[in-house]
């Protein structure tokens, strides 16, 4: 009997200090980590353990459509949600070595950084895709295989990306609506991430195969270069550029050059998708970047009041800064909600301002963290036909009556640019709030 009471108490202790850590905000959780070295190994485990956590926080979110993305962003953090950790075991498995650990993690700081970024993030899509004009043939298969190993890699990562079918698509289109003609990458890459609905894009710059014969030797070597680009298409922002190069290897044709590609992204588009993870995980301290774009909307001096209202309002961050040409300014920003909450409050500060409030603004698309507002009357013809393209952007494009423009022909092959029009005058002002 004194047995069976000493056990009963001995569980109620244990059930205690167990509900103690958990409403103390503190989790243990064991992982392990693999890395080329020790170093490597631990800092993979300590990710490991983050993510493991995260996924407990999130849990009670009914939709969690990010998630690979959110995990992902939080593990590049560990300093703060990591108390102390203990290594259990470790040792060399093959070429790679490993490490087990045992971590506290702090549950609340986690959950409050994870359920930020899951209501500003956003409905995250990754458009993996590259310029088709003037490639040959051969470069196109270089290219598409590319493409389709990179939506492999993200696949298996749950990460959601547009289908290459769609892609091809958009590229045809968004060639056609380059309003001043050109192909830039930037232009283009632009057109293509609003058309699908894509906040962040790798772009191929170049995928090439160098050949070479040595001398006296019958046999042909080959090396690959490949060169991309990472974007936040909502801000129009370029989170960096990728340099990747083989070695010089026999070429024994169209097999061996497949495979430099393959080898070259298995190998580095775990650094590619850390781009875009660190990039999320900074939001949490910094805010959620934002664009604000405004259509037929006023002067330069009307949106500049109603920036310097956004300066005084504790909800916005970031640089402040003012872009003008003709009809249309656009405002960079941070903010820590959701879309729709910064398009409610943009509203009210636009109402409370004599200039704006006879134009009755309103929301027109929400594209990710990109929102465009105008006039409730206006007919914003660009947004009007990227929604027509994708019915999935937020918002409306224009009222009912507004004569929608017609839709572009889609050819098999890109369209040719037209000629380019004059560049705007553009009126650039830049403050910093403090």
């Amino acid at each position: 009997m004194k047995i069976q009471k000493f056990t009963l108490l001995l569980l109620f202790v244990f059930c205690w200090f167990s509900g103690y850590s958990q409403n103390n905000g503190v989790s243990e959780v064991s992982a392990k980590g693999i890395g080329v070295a020790r170093a490597d190994a631990l800092q993979d485990a300590l990710r490991n353990a983050i993510g493991q956590a995260t996924g407990v926080a999130l849990s009670s979110t009914t939709q969690v459509e990010n998630f690979a993305v959110i995990s992902d962003a939080i593990a590049t953090n560990q300093k703060g949600y990591i108390s102390s950790y203990k290594v259990t075991s470790e040792g060399k498995e093959g070429d790679t070595y490993a490490v087990n650990v045992k971590a506290l993690v702090s549950m609340s700081a986690l959950k409050a950084d994870a359920q930020l970024l899951y209501k500003s993030i956003g409905g995250v899509r990754f458009l993996v895709t590259y310029n088709p004009e003037g490639k040959t043939k051969d470069e196109l298969n270089y290219y598409e295989f590319a493409v389709n190993r990179i939506n492999t890699y993200l696949g298996k990562r749950n990460y959601r990306y547009v289908e290459p079918n769609r892609a091809k698509e958009l590229q045809r289109e968004a060639m056609n609506m380059a309003e001043d003609g050109s192909t830039t990458p930037l232009t283009f890459v632009q057109q293509l991430g609003l058309l699908s609905n894509a906040q962040f894009i790798i772009f191929l710059n170049n995928v090439a195969v160098d050949k070479k014969s040595e001398a006296f030797e019958t046999r042909t070597l080959s090396k690959l270069t490949l060169d991309l680009s990472t974007y936040d298409n909502c801000t129009a922002e370029g989170l960096g550029m990728k340099h990747f190069e083989s070695d010089y290897v026999n070429d024994e044709g169209a097999k061996t050059r497949f495979e430099l590609i393959t080898g070259q992204l298995d190998e580095n588009m775990d650094d590619v998708l850390n781009t875009f993870n660190t990039y999320v995980g900074n939001w949490v301290n910094n805010g959620t970047p934002y664009e604000l774009r405004f259509y037929q909307s006023g002067t330069y001096r009307d949106l500049r009041t109603l920036r310097d209202k956004m300066k005084a309002d504790a909800s916005f961050g970031g640089d402040l800064e003012i872009v003008s040409a003709e009809n249309y300014t656009k405002v960079n920003c941070t903010f820590r909600k959701k879309p729709d909450e910064l398009a409610d409050k943009l509203l009210d500060l636009a109402d409370a301002i004599p200039a704006l409030k006879p134009k009755n603004m309103d929301v027109k698309l929400i594209y990710g963290r990109q929102i465009s507002f105008a006039p409730q009357t206006a007919k914003v013809a660009e947004l009007q036909q990227a929604q027509k393209l994708n019915p999935d952007l937020s918002a409306d494009a224009g009222s009912e009556e507004a004569a929608p423009a017609p839709p572009k022909t889609i050819s098999k092959t890109p369209a040719k640019a037209p000629a380019k029009k004059p560049a705007a005058k553009v009126v650039t002002k830049k403050i910093v709030k403090k």
